[in-house]
């Protein structure tokens, strides 16, 4: 029975952290995850049915990451997001742009004027 509670607390805890009003952050990272990609993945679709549960969508904010190729570095990679209501303006198609940093990326999400 404890290890049951155990598995059922594992299964609903949430790595989506606030930070402030209708913004969140996820990250993900560490063994055995070394590809950037899959952890974006990751963390897009925690953030998106953290968003759901509350009927609310998903508006991405940043993009931060690292792959795990470079010897003695996991991969890693964090996502800051908004929680709006599906008819909120800020629910709109971002423009991205890419760092020009070629160890770590970070993507901004601007909107167009």
């Amino acid at each position: 029975m404890l290890i049951t509670v155990a598995i059922l607390l594992c299964g609903c805890a949430s790595n989506v952290v606030p930070m402030g009003r209708d913004t969140f952050m996820v990250e993900h990272g560490g063994w055995p995850d070394m590809n950037e990609s899959s952890l974006e993945a990751k963390c897009f679709r925690e953030a998106n049915a953290f968003c759901e549960k509350k009927g609310l969508v998903m508006v991405p904010v940043s993009i931060n990451g690292t792959d795990g190729r470079v010897f003695a570095n996991n991969a890693s990679c964090k996502v800051v997001f908004l929680a709006v209501p599906p008819n909120d303006p800020r629910n709109a198609p971002p423009h991205l742009e890419r760092s020009p940093d070629a160890v770590t990326k970070q993507i901004i999400i601007k909107k167009e004027q």
